[in-house]
């Protein structure tokens, strides 16, 4: 017996197993060809030279009565393949449905093909406005705004590594007036995990020169520069009060005088916390009715007594006790804005 191709073991089984009309057919004939069939089946089914048989057209379907086992794979030899190579056209991977694909599994994942997202990469930009999620002020816990999350390099990270609720890193945003539709903004600058405490706040750093700023405690709250030389000895000059102008001004709603020197100075309402008076004032008068060289002043002094919690008065003195008016006079006033957290109190000591 012999090992013989698909075609030859046709053209064998025609030969000898013909119509048997004249009664040739021996069971030598039979039996042989059987053999060569049994033989050749396995070296015919491992080469790979067998025949296959495809199916065209629609609505077509093969049954099977036991189970097909493709471990060779599945040829798509369609017109959707005709520019894939032969090995291309193979499917050796089963298809287990959409849901059994997992992401990393996907081809193409390094393009930008979805305009939808913003990839890690940097490599395009928001195209229109992002709304964030609320946030939290870690001081007391209390949810800020109507809007959500912190802008941060550390991401969640910090939770995880502390076990905490808040983040508070970074920048948060918080919707002002949302529900009269006119909308405002305020930025917040995080307090860090500790409510400000172990330098976990968040600063802003200046590259340029290295400082940094975490609070805007050290921001004058108002200030006023002035001309006070139309008041004169108490009496109004001519063209009255109004001679009196403002160079320019910051937080500060009104000025009054009162006589020579004595002014009257009122902040923005709301500006101060309710009732406080604990706030500095630093003042400069250069005590004469000119400023035409760098000479014109005298030498005098500008106290600023009386303090409420929105007004505090300013009055020059000259060495002889006058109450004199000023070309130039300069405020500035710094304290604790209404709502702030106060600082923690000096330590006061003696030293010898």
């Amino acid at each position: 017996m012999a090992i013989q191709n698909a075609s030859d073991l046709v053209s064998s089984v025609n030969a000898d197993i013909a119509d048997n009309n004249a009664g040739s057919i021996s069971a030598a004939d039979i039996r042989n060809n059987m053999v060569n069939t049994v033989e050749s089946i396995v070296p015919i089914v491992a080469s790979g030279d067998f025949q296959t048989h495809k199916i065209n057209g629609n609505n077509q379907s093969v049954i099977f009565a036991t189970r097909l086992v493709a471990e060779s794979g599945v040829k798509f030899d369609t017109s959707d393949t005709s520019a894939y190579s032969e090995a291309n056209k193979i499917q050796t991977i089963p298809f287990r449905g959409v849901g059994e694909i997992t992401h990393s599994g996907l081809a193409g994942l390094t393009g930008d093909d979805h305009d939808a997202y913003v990839p890690v990469s940097g490599i395009r930009t928001f195209l229109g406005n992002v709304g964030m999620g609320d946030i939290y002020n870690n001081i007391d816990n209390t949810l800020i705004g109507n809007n959500q999350g912190w802008i941060n390099c550390s991401g969640n990270k910090g939770l995880v590594d502390l076990g905490i609720t808040f983040n508070n890193h970074g920048l948060g945003f918080e919707a002002t007036n949302p529900d009269t539709g006119k909308y405002g903004e305020n930025i917040h600058i995080g307090s860090g995990n500790y409510g400000g405490s172990d330098t976990t706040y968040s600063q802003f750093k200046f590259d340029y020169d290295q400082t940094t700023m975490h609070t805007a405690k050290s921001t004058a709250l108002a200030w006023i520069s002035f001309n006070g030389a139309a008041y004169l000895n108490g009496s109004l000059s001519t063209g009255g009060l109004s001679g009196i102008s403002v160079n320019s001004a910051y937080n500060v709603s009104a000025i009054q005088a009162s006589g020579a020197g004595t002014y009257k100075i009122f902040l923005k309402s709301g500006l101060i916390a309710d009732g406080s008076t604990d706030y500095t004032v630093v003042a400069h008068a250069n005590g004469t009715t000119s400023n035409s060289s760098p000479q014109s002043m005298d030498l005098v002094t500008p106290a600023v007594v009386v303090r409420n919690s929105d007004f505090f008065t300013l009055a020059v003195r000259n060495d002889n006790g006058e109450f004199v008016n000023s070309r130039v006079n300069d405020i500035v006033v710094f304290g604790h804005q209404s709502g702030v957290v106060p600082e923690a109190s000096v330590t006061i000591t003696n030293f010898t």
